[in-house]
């Protein structure tokens, strides 16, 4: 029954593992963000953190944007990925948590990633989430975030690929622009599945999972994740539903959250 309703749950954002779908031609340069919603951060939109990779047949590179305090100092470094059903052209949809978490104190890169979506394989899928980690960590202190503390947040589909990618050994990508360890810090799944992951074969850093009481059983997967071996945390939040996780409106107390975990580092 546990499997269903993780299965059911995110139906929606997890990429096929067979025959990827036919890639999606929208647009992936989002210019400036309306300087009202952004007013005392600093931003930058349109970054690329790979090469030129492929897109489903189609030459690309993947982008994301930062967002950061104007005077951040040291603080945390955030990779921000949205689900997995998400075209690259609307990333921002987490624009009001990438926003939330740098007013707050953080350095943050609301990252795309190729998946089914664009024509692409789950294994894609993890290369651009090691190559987002990559990126924000050797560019963390052009904004003034911590390269040490670098915190992979994830939401649904991502979320389980950012935990599937830090229980995994280190692998080459060569579309990265940035070398270094792929692994964050530290992970946060946002309605997100646990990896079925058998045991801690190979050093993985701490882990949360936050989901509401209308998606999936976080606290459950965060024991059996511990019963394995790993350093994992759980929370279930009340009222709250899969999309609205990662919405500070929907779910107020997602911010505090992730920063009691990162703080806890």
């Amino acid at each position: 029954m546990a499997l269903a309703v993780v299965l059911s749950a995110c139906a929606s954002a997890s990429p096929s593992t067979s025959e990827p779908s036919a890639p999606q031609t929208t647009a992936v340069l989002l210019g400036p963000f309306p300087s009202d919603e952004v007013a005392g951060l600093r931003t930058e939109p349109d970054i690329s953190y790979t090469a030129v990779t492929d897109c489903g047949g189609l030459a690309c590179t993947v982008p994301g944007d930062v967002l950061a305090p104007v005077d951040a100092d040291d603080v945390p470094t955030i990779v921000l990925l949205g689900g997995g059903s998400t075209p690259i052209a609307e990333r921002r949809y987490q624009q009001p948590l990438a926003v939330a978490l740098a007013e707050r104190g953080a350095v943050v890169f609301l990252m795309s990633y190729r998946s089914a979506v664009t024509g692409n394989y789950d294994s894609q899928t993890a290369d651009d989430v090691r190559c987002a980690v990559r990126y924000a960590r050797a560019h963390a202190l052009e904004y003034g975030g911590d390269p040490d503390k670098v915190i992979a947040v994830g939401h649904s589909q991502s979320g389980l690929v950012a935990l599937e990618v830090a229980t995994e050994p280190e692998a080459d990508v060569e579309e990265c622009l940035a070398g270094g360890s792929g692994k964050a810090d530290a992970v946060i799944g946002l309605g997100a599945p646990a990896p079925r992951s058998t045991d801690a074969s190979s050093a993985a850093p701490p882990m949360w999972l936050f989901a509401g009481s209308e998606d999936l059983d976080a606290a459950a997967m965060a024991q059996r994740l511990r019963d394995q071996g790993y350093d994992a945390q759980g929370q279930v939040l009340p009222g709250v539903t899969h999309d609205g996780i990662t919405d500070p409106a929907a779910a107020p107390q997602i911010v505090d959250l992730i920063f009691k975990a990162i703080d806890s580092l």
